[in-house]
């Protein structure tokens, strides 16, 4: 389901469009939005925020995850530019993975946006991404901006141990500058500090950096589904020198339906784990900072 299954990312998407406004210079992370104090009208329809905002930086709408301000970003990036990042990030593309039956998930052409499409998309809807996509993509901002082709397996070997075949990593292209991925996982790691939608994913002793996302589903008459959702949290771990990715989604959840109460917990578990696994120790850039765990907002 990693690769064939598509769905709408939600707000782990703004981290993407957050990435290409800084690195096409339309915007820098203390760029101020006004966020319509919760309510923005376009044409015939009107975008909210769980929380009302007036105005915020761009770091604050990723830290806060409004949807406001995600489209008066795209609005200043405008449809062509953002197009052309999420394409470059991998997104309405395979990612070539070795595996049967990968969706290329949905990416329409900007001539066909709307004002209301272009908002949306920044937000994460209107559009469809798999899971090896939305990993992919959140992996080359820990990789200094250069997308990597996923691999499942590192190399064969015969019954002796010896290698009969080796896979190295494979960089598909440059999607932002160096400076672009260092300034973006800086603006990560707000939204897990107090006030931010991940605090739930907040790790003793080692930094985090991520997104929380909650998205509607859609059913099968292609509208969105009421109080159905599909609830996540993207981080990557030590978020200076990343060396974990993590994607958790969580298909319907029960009783609370925001990524950062369903998924970040979830997250947090399976970091520690992972990066004591791999004996990768506490390191200098570890948070310090204690957070409360009670917030909710869009993400």
């Amino acid at each position: 389901r990693a690769v064939t299954d598509p769905f709408e990312p939600g707000s782990t998407m703004k981290m993407f469009s957050a990435a290409a406004a800084i690195d096409s210079g339309v915007s820098s992370p203390s760029t101020i939005y006004y966020c319509e104090n919760g309510e923005y009208r376009i044409g015939r329809n009107t975008i909210h925020d769980t929380k009302s905002h007036g105005w915020l930086s761009l770091q604050q709408i990723v830290k806060y995850s409004s949807n406001i301000g995600a489209v008066k970003i795209a609005e200043k990036l405008g449809a062509r530019q953002l197009h052309d990042y999420l394409s470059a990030f991998g997104f309405g593309q395979r990612s070539g993975i070795n595996c049967p039956g990968e969706t290329a998930g949905s990416l329409s052409p900007p001539t066909t946006w709307s004002a209301i499409d272009t908002g949306a998309i920044a937000f994460g809807q209107g559009v469809s991404v798999s899971a090896i996509q939305l990993i992919s993509a959140a992996s080359a901002i820990a990789n200094g901006g250069v997308l990597m082709k996923p691999l499942l397996v590192k190399s064969i070997i015969d019954r002796e141990g010896r290698p009969v075949e080796q896979f190295s990593p494979e960089a598909v292209r440059r999607v932002i500058a160096s400076q672009t991925a260092g300034t973006i996982r800086r603006i990560l790691k707000t939204v897990i500090t107090e006030g931010g939608t991940g605090v739930n994913a907040a790790l003793e002793g080692y930094s985090v950096c991520g997104k929380t996302g909650t998205a509607q589903k859609i059913d099968n008459s292609g509208t969105y589904a009421k109080g159905k959702y599909l609830s996540s949290f993207l981080g990557l771990t030590p978020a200076d020198q990343p060396a974990l990715a993590i994607l958790v989604i969580v298909d319907e959840p029960k009783k609370q339906d925001y990524g950062g109460i369903v998924a970040a917990p979830a997250f947090r578990q399976i970091a520690l784990e992972t990066l004591s696994y791999l004996n990768i120790p506490p390191g200098p850039d570890a948070d310090r900072l204690h957070v409360s765990r009670e917030s909710r907002a869009n993400g």
